[in-house]
């Protein structure tokens, strides 16, 4: 989920400067053997990135870009795609300690046999083998609830 990514959060401190940015990542299976199939990033990324600065990007967007856990070769292709939404029944809150005995909790999800991913959505596009590409906007306000909102606190 992009509220929790690093990664996003570096490319969207590089729009908020006005730099053109891209969030990358490398989907793969953390419980496994197999090391991420790093060739796919290296194979694609520099033609995605190429092809969407050519166009030019909005000011206040920033480009996620998540490629599929799978050798090069067997990429489907590129999908533009909606941001996806993981399960909440999957999310798991652990209760931890730091060192020092303090207490923080950690934000995680519990594999579950899920159902299929909400289609034009980069989680369906990655378990379809395909690149997906989403761009992202800076400015998350829900324009229509803003305005319910006013009207109910408007005096």
């Amino acid at each position: 989920m992009v509220i929790y990514s690093g990664t996003v959060a570096g490319a969207v401190e590089g729009t908020i400067l006005g730099i053109p940015s891209f969030a990358l990542s490398q989907s793969y299976l953390s419980r496994s053997d197999q090391p991420p199939h790093w060739a796919t990033a290296i194979r694609n990324a520099p033609d995605i990135i190429r092809r969407a600065l050519d166009t030019g990007i909005p000011r206040d967007v920033l480009i996620n870009i998540n490629f599929p856990n799978c050798p090069p070769e067997q990429v489907k292709g590129i999908a533009v795609a909606a941001q996806g939404r993981n399960r909440q029944e999957r999310l798991q809150i652990e209760s931890r300690h730091d060192g020092r005995g303090n207490a923080y909790y950690w934000i995680a999800y519990v594999r579950l046999r899920s159902a299929p991913p909400q289609t034009g959505t980069d989680i369906s596009a990655l378990a379809d083998n395909r690149i997906a590409v989403t761009p992202l906007r800076l400015d998350m306000t829900d324009e229509p609830f803003m305005t319910k909102l006013a009207a109910l606190f408007h005096k």
